[in-house]
């Protein structure tokens, strides 16, 4: 085998277990991680979404079954409640108490989004430039959460009524 093809290969190697060791950490490290909230999912039997102190949907749960609490009753998709109950489960990046803070520099007063799991509110406030990350407040403390599904507040009011609405 010549030294070129020798040299190739233990760099593909070596290139293979600097990324199965990243890899390895990084699943460590978001298992280190809590959630934003101490609700299951399971646990969860009502659900108000609010944009800028508008109600646009409150969902109540009966049997197994998710209903639209405004309106019509009419049966919510569940796939999408499963979404939205997720984010009670979301990992806190990094939090910081509210105290000695302004939360206009957060996007937090008034928040644009508000999720009402039960009776724990989740205030979503703008996007932190430095990290990606989204600011949401839950009671005194500040969390920064992915932004993968809070574009589901912003499907909340669609769900549930027809095409034409």
């Amino acid at each position: 085998m010549s030294p070129i093809i020798r040299t190739n290969i233990l760099l593909l190697l070596l290139a293979m277990a600097l990324a199965w060791s990243i890899y390895i950490r990084q699943a460590e490290s978001i298992a280190d991680y809590t959630p934003i909230t101490s609700l299951a999912s399971d646990q969860i039997n009502k659900i108000t979404i609010q944009k800028e102190g508008n109600t646009l949907l409150i969902l109540k749960k009966h049997g197994q079954q998710w209903l639209n609490a405004l309106g019509d009753e009419a049966a919510i998709d569940t796939a999408w409640v499963n979404k939205l109950l997720h984010i009670s489960q979301l990992p806190s990046l990094h939090h910081f108490p509210l105290a000695n803070k302004d939360p206009k520099v957060f996007g937090l007063h008034p928040p644009r989004y508000q999720l009402q799991l039960n009776d724990t509110v989740l205030d979503f406030g703008k996007i932190d430039p430095a990290t990606g990350l989204r600011y949401i407040q839950i009671g005194s403390q500040i969390h920064l959460i992915s932004d993968s599904y809070t574009h589901y507040l912003v499907s909340g009011h669609k769900q549930g009524r027809s095409e034409n609405d």
